[in-house]
This record gives structure tokens, C-alpha cells and sequence, in this order.
């Protein structure tokens, strides 16, 4: 039977696999404290294929940034996480009995904002990647929070290829008239604003940033690097003070991204992901950055992952130390 989405009526996933307990990434393993005491991220694991001991969580009030080339497997990290911690809240049988007995710490819901990708676009990368059932539980609880528009308006994007654009009645509206003339800094400002008070009214929601390679582009036609280092930073402290996490994504090599002083360590933490053609495959591996010393351990260690049936999975293949980071 065709999966439909609840949230938006469109049949987008064509049934017939077999819900199973694969290997799942759940990089939000919640506890809370007994008292009444706020919850905590215990541990970052793959089930099955765990992180064991060598990465003891990512803490709450995290904005975590996610970088790696598009076929390194971060994309599919973010959706097989969000997947999973949805399913062990509203499906706790399909996932191990450690994370669902946690289930009272996990956020109901998904608020995945994106910057040049509609609707459809996401719910086709999610189809690509998991399995049906997880599938169908994510996009239950998932608010998609389509800006593509808005940012395309700001482009000099020639008018007949504007027109042939998918539209929707769902893409977020504008609170003034649409912009006219050449963007700049302040234009796009007025659109980072809007998205603020966007995420702001999701503050109860695990949220994914898709992307910060986007806002990066955006350089090209006005955007200033202080802006979108602001808005990073503004969106730091506010997921501290909601005690949930974001999740930033960045498409740009990983060696890249440690490099750039502006990206690496600007936000709570970091994961990394590394792909490397090995004759006719690509190896892709994982790596975890430092969360303010929480996640610090004197040998990083170096997860092989892969992309299957259902999702993203990884194991812990060895230790590097500090000259090979």
C-alpha cells in the first residue's frame, strides 16, 4: 500500500518492504535525571553497530554541524537519525528498548527548514534512503518549512525559469511584498529574520538546517559572511536556552570545513563524514568533533559507515591520533 503523508496528502512512497530492525543510527540517546532535572544526551550510537564508550553523547542544547561532501553520507546520517528518534517515540517496538524506555525526552516532532529544496524535494531524499516504515513514522511528525521560494526571489534568476519553478501553496509566505531590485545584505537579512522567527516557533522540535552551504552562496549576490555568522550565532544560544538540538548541514568536502576557522567551531559541536573511491566503491567513514569538551577524548575515533536498506549505519574501525585529525 502506498504511504501517504498525513501532513501533506500526497502519495510520495510505494510500499511493499517488510518492516525490520536493522542497524539505525540514533545519534540522541535521552535520559532524565530523577527530580524533575532537565534531560541529557547520554550517548551518540549506532544500534547493534554502537559507538560504545569512546563518544559519551551529544549534550542537549546542541547545534551540531554536519559537514561532508553531498555522497558522504551526512545526508543520510541527518534522515536515519530523525527517522529513529521518531520512531521511539511513536513507535517504541520498532527500536531497542534502551532508547524507547527514553522516549519521555524525545520532542514530538521535526522541523526541517530548507533554504532551496521544496517539499518534494526532501520527502524524495527521504524516500531514497529509509526503509517504509521509518519512512512513514518521520513524515507523520515532520513539518517541512519550505523557504525555497523566498530565497529564489532574491536571485537573479532569469524570469521564464522562475515561472516553470514547482510551485506549492505550502511554501512559507512573506511577511511584506516580495522584494524588488538588486539583493543585498540588508534584503537578505529581512529573509534571515523571518526564518529566525520560523525556527523560534519551533522551539520544541529536533530542527535540521538545510543548508549553511546555501547561505554561503547566497555571498555571491549580497549576503555578507558577518550575517550569516550572526545568525549562527543567534541560533547557538537559542537552541541552548530551548534545550533541544539543531542540526546544520554543510555540502563541502570535511577537510574543508575543519579548516575554515568561520565553520570549525563556531557551533556546540561537529560530525564529520569523509568519502574516498576505493576501485569501484566509495568508502565513506565518520568522524566526531568536539562539543565543548564533552565528546574530547586524547585518540579521535574513526566510524566506517555505510548507506543500506534501512538507513545510515557505522562501527568504530580505530583510533587516530592528534596529527591525523
Amino acid at each position: 500500500m502506498p504511504v501517504a503523508s498525513r501532513s501533506y496528502g500526497t502519495t510520495l512512497r510505494s510500499g511493499g518492504k517488510e518492516h525490520q530492525r536493522g542497524s539505525v543510527v540514533h545519534p540522541l540517546r535521552h535520559s532524565r535525571a530523577r527530580g524533575g532535572e532537565a534531560a541529557t544526551l547520554n550517548e551518540v550510537g549506532v544500534t547493534d553497530l554502537a559507538l560504545d564508550g569512546n563518544v559519551r553523547g551529544i549534550p542537549t542544547g546542541s547545534t551540531v554541524l554536519l559537514a561532508g561532501a553531498s555522497d558522504a553520507g551526512g545526508d543520510a546520517f541527518t534522515y536515519t537519525s530523525l527517522a529513529t528518534l521518531m520512531l521511539a517515540k511513536h513507535e517504541p517496538d520498532l527500536v531497542p528498548s534502551g532508547l524507547a524506555r527514553r522516549d519521555d525526552a524525545i520532542p514530538e516532532s521535526v522541523t526541517y527548514l530548507t533554504f532551496t529544496h521544496d517539499r518534494a524535494h526532501v520527502y524524495s531524499e527521504l524516500d531514497a534512503v529509509l526503509d517504509g516504515y521509518q519512512f512513514e513514522t518521520l513524515t507523520d511528525n515532520l513539518t517541512v518549512a519550505d523557504f525555497s521560494q523566498r530565497f529564489m526571489e532574491l536571485l537573479p534568476v532569469p524570469g521564464s525559469l522562475f515561472d516553470a519553478r514547482r510551485t506549492s501553496v505550502d511554501i512559507e509566505p512573506s511577511s511584506d511584498e516580495p522584494e524588488t531590485g538588486d539583493p543585498d545584505d540588508e534584503t537578505f537579512g529581512r529573509l534571515l529574520d523571518d526564518i529566525g522567527d520560523r525556527l523560534a516557533a519551533a522551539d520544541d522540535d529536533l530542527i535540521v538546517l538545510d543548508s549553511l552551504t546555501d547561505l554561503e552562496r547566497a555571498r555571491e549576490f549580497g549576503l555578507s559572511q558577518g550575517r550569516i555568522v550572526a545568525f549562527l550565532l543567534g541560533l547557538r544560544e537559542a537552541v541552548v536556552n530551548w534545550e533541544n538540538v539543531a542540526f546544520v548541514k554543510l555540502h563541502r568536502p570535511a577537510a574543508e570545513g575543519r579548516s575554515d576557522d568561520l565553520v570549525h567551531g563556531l557551533l556546540h559541536g561537529s560530525v564529520y563524514f569523509y568519502s574516498n573511491d576505493k576501485g569501484f566503491e566509495t568508502y565513506r567513514t565518520m568522524r566526531v568533533g568536539s562539543f565543548g569538551g564533552a565528546l574530547d577524548t586524547e585518540r579521535q575515533t574513526v566510524f566506517e559507515s555505510i548507506v543500506g536498506p534501512t538507513g545510515f549505519r557505522a562501527k568504530a574501525t580505530k583510533k587516530i591520533g592528534p596529527s591525523n585529525w
